[in-house]
């Protein structure tokens, strides 16, 4: 296990990323208005974030392969800050998303820091410790619209200066907290192509990813075609979720995934995900939060897991580029999972939403054919009792 306080600083550095995505979210539509923008314009606010986390992740890792993981975390915790400062002092809707893209290719070291979780874990231990990370992004998708929605009335620079002085904080952490030597690889990296069960793996996280993001695009049309809910109650919905893909990252999924492998995990949680999204247009209010719940908590655990086989997978003195190319995959699920949703609710929500289950279940069958890679052998039941 990583000493406490790299694995908390390191934890704080995949939060801050995020947090430099959700915490604006409450905000942008009103922002883009005051500025004369579109929907266009909004929709390049989201997207172009998660375009350039696309190209920065894989780009970052294979950096951080070669330089060390250290100064490029550090440097983007400064390019955070200042993508932040830049989004506060913005004049126009330009400059607003120039500022929002600078941030997306600063938010790929998340990538780096799962490398260095992975760097300084054990291999049977890899999936417990880099759950932990995982959920540092779910709780940044929980507090930082929260705090987004609380601070609004202060006006979006106030906002903007908030998440700027929280990632500040945590550069000045990180320089005394982060460790100056990770474990490196013996062997340098090698230009071999990547391995079928790797392309599987990125198959898995993207469709994954496709399928989460399109029930959050949608889920405030469907609930309030359903049930009437407004935009606050949207908000403890998705608050919920989050919640659940925090729980189960945090202290659920390791210990099943140690008792019955990853790939069957994550297997099942594509499955899950797959038959709660096909019942969630015709569900009772009760079934559907517990659908919504679901489908949050298999999320977590699936972005758990693949970035734990990323890291399994990857030779020697190439952890950084494989956690990165996953982590792309997954930005790349962010940019089309909200086009491709969009216009499947049009046609109709069952529809729609049986079309993103069958999505799911293919991600289910291909885990499945990377069952045994580059998993630990499964511990018996009372390891997993006497774990942690």
């Amino acid at each position: 296990m990583p000493p406490k306080s790299s694995l908390l600083i390191l934890c704080a550095v995949i939060f801050t990323d995020m947090l430099a995505f959700s915490l604006v979210i409450p905000s942008l539509p009103y922002v883009v208005t005051s500025f004369g923008g579109t929907g266009i314009a909004l929709g390049l606010l989201f997207t172009g974030y998660s375009l350039a986390q696309f190209v920065a992740a894989p780009v970052l890792g294979r950096l951080s392969d070669r330089m060390g993981r250290r100064p490029l975390l550090l440097w983007a915790l400064l390019g955070t800050t200042l993508s932040l400062v830049a989004c506060a002092l913005a004049p126009n809707i330009w400059v607003l998303i120039g500022a929002r893209v600078l941030g997306g290719l600063f938010g790929g070291s998340i990538s780096v820091a799962m490398a260095t979780l992975s760097d300084l874990t054990e291999p049977e231990k890899r999936t417990r410790v880099m759950g932990m990370g995982g959920a540092s992004i779910g709780l940044a998708f929980t507090v930082g619209p929260a705090i987004g929605a609380l601070a609004a009335p202060l006006g979006f620079s106030a906002v903007c200066l908030i998440g700027a002085a929280i990632a500040a904080i945590n550069l000045a952490a990180a320089l005394w907290l982060l460790p100056h030597a990770q474990r490196r690889p013996a062997a340098p990296a090698t230009n071999q192509p990547l391995s079928p069960g790797f392309w599987r793996l990125l198959i898995v996280t993207g469709l994954t990813m496709v399928v989460f993001v399109g029930m959050e695009t949608t889920l405030g049309l469907l609930v309030h075609d359903r049930f009437a809910i407004t935009a606050s109650g949207l908000g403890w919905l998705l608050t919920l979720a989050g919640i659940a893909s925090i729980i189960a990252q945090a202290g659920l999924v390791w210990r099943i995934s140690e008792r019955f492998g990853d790939w069957i995990v994550a297997a099942g949680a594509a499955l899950l995900i797959a038959l709660a999204l096909a019942t969630l247009p015709l569900s009772p209010f009760a079934a559907f939060l517990a659908g919504v719940c679901i489908v949050g908590a298999a999320q977590g655990a699936l972005t758990n897991i693949t970035a734990s086989m990323a890291s399994r997978l990857a030779p020697e003195g190439a952890t950084g580029k494989y956690v990165g190319l996953n982590q792309a995959f997954s930005a790349l699920g962010r940019v089309v999972g909200p086009v491709l949703a969009g216009a499947l609710y049009d046609w109709g929500p069952q529809p729609g939403y049986l079309i993103l289950a069958v999505l799911s279940l293919a991600a289910a069958g291909v885990a499945l054919l990377n069952r045994g890679l580059g998993e630990r052998k499964p511990v018996p039941a009372e390891g997993v009792a006497n774990a942690g």
